[in-house]
């Protein structure tokens, strides 16, 4: 009979040592799950336009298993895998006299590289979170302290993004994701910026996880549940009204020429059949009584030279060299003039790509031209008889900070040039939406010109006027108003931000003495 016990008492412990063990694999499962999930549905919202759907769930559930540190880490790890796939597109980089084998390192790397990057960010953030907020008591505990604290944490994620938006290492963040899905909420830009609509959007997925919890747990959520659906109408109501279309009449006819040369043929276009093509193209450019002609970045060789006076004031991405150092630039050429009078260089390089340490001064890098020099800070750019622009070249399009003081500076609109070849759609998407965000912010019409596209017209609603289909040599005339009139955010948005950043951290800091 003791033995019977025994064996019984035994299978007893076995059994309930298999069933924890279950519930652990189980909870562990849901911790990477959940997180890989939650991701993929924020990387495939960005720039999309199942933003609307896809971009709360995404951030409700990191807020989810946020007191998970690895947790966050996959969020993060998976949100960059899937909105920046397009930087598998480099491989084959075998034109550049890699290996095929090499050249798929080389991508690999970048591309696992970025996302473990991310990853790790989220997983800093995820920390602090752990650190601020205790998960048991957001149900329990004081509801002024508990909004404080998320509050918090949300402000400490949207200046990190604004910060990264000041280094080469940094493309789309969930700041400048909302166009084309919700182009209501975007218009809230013009008080807060995309750095406050990263708050918004971050506190519209805690308040989802709130009410699902709520419901879950048998608690009261009708009435935090209506208060959030009445607050986003309210919300969405006052992005519309910021963002009414207004009688404009200071027309400047643009005629932008989408080259569509690939990046590795680049090399092989000599001056004498680029100056066929601008031949031709200024002549088009003329027929449409446009006055100012747009190409993209890099579209013309540091040695190029017109063989005629050039037709038409033109605008053009090319190379120049300066104390023999190479550089990437948009070029003007005066009407009459067969060389340019005017420049202004790309500051913000790709690193490895364009600029990489000196003891690698012998190595190409990732790119046909090898290593480049940044120009000036400022992307301010005045020349006489034109309009002032707020210049970005390729992600530069990222720094809104730098596109805000060129618009204080006072600059009519923005204009973007870029090369985005061999990308697919999905960056193109992309660049659009910042784009988007810097002309609603801003309350100016932006003209993006890229090599294989999109090159046409934004308004500053957002809403795109006029875009050539990618992947196609084409040529179009675009229209835009050049605006004097700023905006809150850009005349004071950012100061507001910093001043309620330091009093939210006081706040916070009082009440937990």
């Amino acid at each position: 009979m003791a033995e019977k016990g025994t064996l019984n008492l035994f299978l007893i412990k076995c059994i309930k040592i298999y069933i924890l063990l279950k519930v652990i694999k189980r909870h562990n499962l849901n911790d990477l799950l959940i997180p890989l999930i939650g991701g993929c549905a924020g990387g495939f919202a960005v720039s999309s336009n199942l933003w609307l759907i896809l971009m709360p769930l995404s951030l409700a559930l990191l807020w989810a298993k946020f007191d998970k540190g690895f947790s966050n880490f996959f969020w993060g790890f998976s949100f960059i895998l899937v909105s920046h796939y397009w930087l598998l597109y480099l491989h084959p980089l075998t034109w550049l006299g890699f290996s095929w084998v090499v050249s798929i390192f080389i991508t690999t790397l970048i591309y696992f590289g970025c996302a473990i990057g991310g990853g790790s960010l989220i997983f800093l953030w995820g920390y602090v979170a752990q650190k601020l907020v205790n998960k048991k008591y957001i149900f329990s505990g004081n509801i002024i302290n508990i909004f404080l604290k998320i509050l918090l944490l949300c402000f400490l994620w949207a200046f990190g993004e604004l910060i990264l938006s000041q280094t080469p290492f940094f493309w789309i963040g969930i700041s400048d994701s909302l166009i084309p899905g919700d182009f209501y909420l975007a218009g809230l830009a013009r008080w807060i910026g995309s750095t406050g609509l990263c708050i918004l959007q971050l506190l519209v997925g805690f308040w989802i996880f709130c009410v699902f919890q709520k419901w879950k747990r048998n608690l009261k959520f009708k009435r935090l549940f209506f208060l959030g659906i009445i607050s986003l109408v309210f919300l969405h109501l006052i992005g519309v009204f910021l963002t009414l279309p207004k009688s404009l009449d200071n027309v400047y006819p643009v005629f932008i020429w989408q080259t569509n040369i690939p990046t590795r043929e680049k090399l092989l276009v000599d001056n004498e059949s680029m100056n066929e093509k601008f031949l031709n193209i200024q002549e088009r450019a003329i027929s449409k009584n446009a006055l100012l002609l747009i190409t993209p970045e890099g579209t013309l060789r540091s040695d190029f030279v017109f063989n005629f006076p050039s037709k038409i004031n033109t605008l053009t991405g090319g190379f120049r060299r300066f104390n023999n150092q190479l550089r990437s630039s948009l070029l003007f050429f005066e009407k009459g003039e067969k060389l340019f009078s005017g420049f202004i260089d790309k500051n913000r390089l790709v690193p490895i790509g364009e600029k990489y340490p000196k003891v690698f001064n012998k190595f190409k890098g990732i790119s046909s031209v090898g290593g480049i020099q940044p120009g000036q800070k400022s992307r301010y750019f005045e020349l006489k008889n034109l309009p002032n622009f707020a210049i970005a070249i390729c992600y530069e399009i990222s720094d809104g900070l730098k596109i805000r003081a060129a618009i204080k500076s006072g600059a009519e609109m923005i204009l973007a040039v870029a090369n985005l070849d061999p990308y697919p759609k999905k960056i193109h998407d992309q660049f659009i939406s910042i784009a988007a965000m810097r002309g609603i912010e801003n309350n100016r019409e932006t003209i993006i010109a890229s090599n294989t596209g999109p090159s046409g017209l934004i308004r500053s609603d957002g809403k795109i006027d006029k875009l050539i289909e990618k992947n196609i040599s084409e040529n179009i005339i675009v229209y835009p108003n050049k605006i004097n009139q700023n905006t809150f955010y850009n005349k004071f948005g950012l100061e507001v931000f910093i001043v309620a950043f330091i009093l939210i951290i006081t706040v916070n800091f009082l009440i937990s003495i």
